[in-house]
């Protein structure tokens, strides 16, 4: 909401609840998108539609590399402060490093299909009081239903570092969906084959930490027409492609 408000305040107009049923590139090279509420025209289009990057590609034939990722998270009722960082940790990180490349799964994931592979945690207490965690990172597709056996476990893991969070009940659990790339890389930039085309996406589980810098690196890269030097490895070119 505040990055919403943030947007609106500098001139972005945000449209809620419009569906994008179609994208179709004009013969001027503009664009225009089909949605359940109208059309929409652009002289640029670009992608930022997070773990919903492959279904949008598969509009305009074309393979974007994304897996969505299931997180959740869960939260005490308010305390009063005992965390004055965030934490994260992980059963290993080392296990990370070591797991095989597998080109059914992206890198940094919990579970391999339903079984777990390591843990990772990471939260802290909010404003009102609240101590929150999550970590669990695992592929099932579009499912928001928390896993009461994943939250358990990761509660587990929390009272380890944090002895006090064993004797605090658990008030509420949600679970969302992040956009992971399958070589573990953001894909930011100009999309091969097309002409004002560009993408944003792959930022995983940091989306709100990376997020606003990746979009005013694209902004530039639009305007300017020159990627900045640090967006070399997010080169959209090494993994999208035209669907067969």
């Amino acid at each position: 909401m505040a990055f919403g408000e943030a947007a609106t305040a500098c001139g972005a107009t945000i449209k809620t609840g419009h569906e994008v049923r179609g994208l179709t590139q004009q013969q001027d090279g503009s664009w225009q998108a089909q949605t359940n509420q109208g059309e929409f025209k652009g002289g640029t289009l670009v992608l930022a539609v997070g773990a919903w990057s492959a279904p949008v590609g598969d509009m305009l034939g074309i393979n974007i590399p994304i897996a969505p990722i299931k997180g959740q998270m869960w939260a005490t009722e308010p305390v009063p402060p005992s965390i004055f960082h965030l934490i994260g940790s992980a059963e290993s990180p080392y296990d990370w490093s070591l797991q095989k490349r597998d080109d059914d799964y992206p890198p940094e994931v919990t579970h391999r299909g339903e079984q777990r592979v390591t843990r990772h945690l990471y939260g802290g207490q909010t404003r009102n009081g609240e101590i929150i965690f999550g970590g669990d990172r695992q592929m099932v597709g579009y499912d928001y239903h928390p896993d009461a056996n994943g939250i358990e476990v990761n509660r587990g893991h929390a009272s380890e570092v944090i002895p006090l969070v064993s004797r605090l009940p658990i008030s509420r659990t949600w679970a969302g969906i992040m956009p992971f790339s399958m070589d573990g890389r953001p894909i930011i930039g100009k999309v091969p084959h097309f002409e004002n085309l560009f993408v944003l996406t792959g930022l995983a589980s940091s989306g709100f930490g990376r997020g606003p810098m990746a979009g005013k690196l694209l902004a530039d890269y639009i305007h300017t027409g020159h990627p900045a030097p640090v967006l070399a490895e997010s080169d959209p070119a090494r993994c999208i492609t035209l669907n067969r």
